[in-house]
């Protein structure tokens, strides 16, 4: 089986053939797409950037959880305890030293509040915030989870220093599609936003899907997850 990033990225017949459009849907989408915060300055060193970014997530998650205001001496303590999950975390994927510390330096601080903050003030309303929902298995495609939902969106969150892709907007429909498979599917948007240029980009799942093939909804999830399954067929 195969991670939902991976399938999202790859396979691209299968994704040519359910949403033959994205690619020109992309292209045109991406120039409206409008900055909703400041964007923060890149500090550290970039080798640390994939760390620091799931560290900003996690103090985020946590800062969220215990009530904080998005205040530097709150938050950097919070970050400080995380450090040693996130960098084993990252280890694990990367195994490179050189990704990871095991402290924070005074610019990795800095970066890391400044991509919290953005993130606390873009999803201000704590009881709306669904983190790290998980959704079940299909055919070639592994469980998995999901950043956060909120206010009936499932939100990436993509904190590189890049534009979004044609490859984020699959991600969230192979999410969609495994919760519509499993009668969970509790939200009717979905959206991506990047803490480190402030950049958000939000649609309904029905319009996207229309945008994307023609066809509606239903239609469109069911037929991904089809695809999953007959992708695990024929291996």
């Amino acid at each position: 089986m195969i991670s939902e990033q991976h399938f999202s990225s790859s396979f691209t017949s299968v994704w040519h053939k359910i949403t033959p459009l994205a690619d020109t849907y992309w292209r045109r989408e991406n120039l409206k797409i409008k900055r909703e915060l400041s964007p923060i300055e890149n500090r550290a060193d970039p080798k640390l950037r994939g760390f620091l970014n799931e560290l900003a997530f996690e103090t985020f998650k946590k800062s969220k959880e215990m009530g904080l205001l998005p205040r530097k001496e709150l938050i950097i303590p919070i970050a400080q305890n995380s450090v040693e999950k996130i960098a084993n975390y990252i280890f694990r994927i990367t195994n490179e030293e050189e990704s990871i510390a095991q402290t924070l330096d005074n610019n990795a601080q800095l970066e890391v509040f400044g991509l919290t903050q953005n993130l606390m003030l873009f999803f201000p309303k704590t009881q709306s915030i669904i983190f790290r929902p998980k959704f079940s298995g299909c055919g070639i495609v592994s469980a998995c989870e999901g950043d956060l939902i909120y206010n009936d969106c499932l939100y990436e969150i993509k904190a590189g220093d890049r534009k979004f892709r044609v490859s984020d907007i699959k991600q969230l429909l192979t999410y969609s599609s495994l919760a519509f498979l499993n009668g969970t599917l509790n939200f009717s948007k979905v959206g991506l936003f990047n803490p480190r240029n402030g950049y958000h980009w939000e649609r309904t799942i029905d319009q996207l899907c229309i945008e994307l093939s023609g066809m509606r909804e239903s239609d469109v999830l069911s037929s991904i997850t089809s695809h999953m399954t007959q992708l695990a067929i024929s291996r």
